[in-house]
This record gives C-alpha cells, sequence and structure tokens, in this order.
C-alpha cells in the first residue's frame, strides 16, 4: 500500500470504531478525555424571567434527565438538568441553563453569583 492509503486508514479505523460504540460508551470515552485535558464546563442557570440566578464551573458533564415519577406516583414528565461542582457539591433544577466552555461575560448574558439564589 502506497502512503496514502495506510494514512486514510490509520484516520478511519478509529472513526468507526467510534461510531460503533454505544452512546453511553462514546459519553465515557468523551468524560475520560475531558479529565485528562483538564476541560471544564461553564453553567449558567437562569430564572423564569430570564435573570442569571446561578454561574459556575462544572465537574465533568451536565446530564438532563426526564422522570415521570414523583414521590413514588406517575405524573407529567418533568425534565431537569443535575451536575456536581468542582468541590462534589450535587446541584440539580428544572430551570432554563446554558452551558459553555468559557465563562459568560456580563456583555454575554452572565453576572449572577456563583451559590444558588432561594426560589
Amino acid at each position: 500500500m502506497n502512503r496514502r492509503y495506510r494514512s486514510m486508514l490509520v484516520l478511519l479505523i478509529p472513526l468507526l470504531l467510534l461510531a460503533g460504540c454505544r452512546n453511553e460508551t462514546q459519553n465515557r470515552i468523551r468524560r475520560e478525555i475531558q479529565d485528562f485535558t483538564g476541560q471544564r464546563m461553564f453553567i449558567t442557570v437562569y430564572a423564569f424571567d430570564g435573570t442569571p440566578v446561578y454561574e459556575g464551573r462544572t465537574n465533568g458533564q451536565v446530564t438532563r434527565s426526564v422522570s415521570s415519577v414523583v414521590n413514588g406516583a406517575p405524573t407529567e414528565l418533568a425534565s431537569y438538568v443535575y451536575w456536581f461542582d468542582e468541590t462534589g457539591r450535587y446541584f440539580q433544577t428544572n430551570m432554563p441553563y446554558l452551558l459553555s466552555s468559557a465563562p459568560l461575560t456580563p456583555a454575554q448574558g452572565g453576572g449572577a453569583s456563583t451559590t444558588p439564589t432561594a426560589p
């Protein structure tokens, strides 16, 4: 084989293997890469009127979940997100949020405190 085909195979084989992984395996690989590179995400949570109420760094991923059971009884679907901050504290909210790889400046819609406010 010539050099061109060999380099295409070197790039194509890992991509095909990754595409064949289940979604949860892809997420695990992505989280391991984030942990290795030290990349952290920034989350801004907004009140329903659009006011930022929380800004902070996440430790890894922000997970979105949908629940159809509340207090043991089936209800309407309830959507929420949860994450851990850098100190290991757990957060969960059903309010709108923005996730980014860089902190927002006040001109970009940021400016909330780094501690959550009581509803």
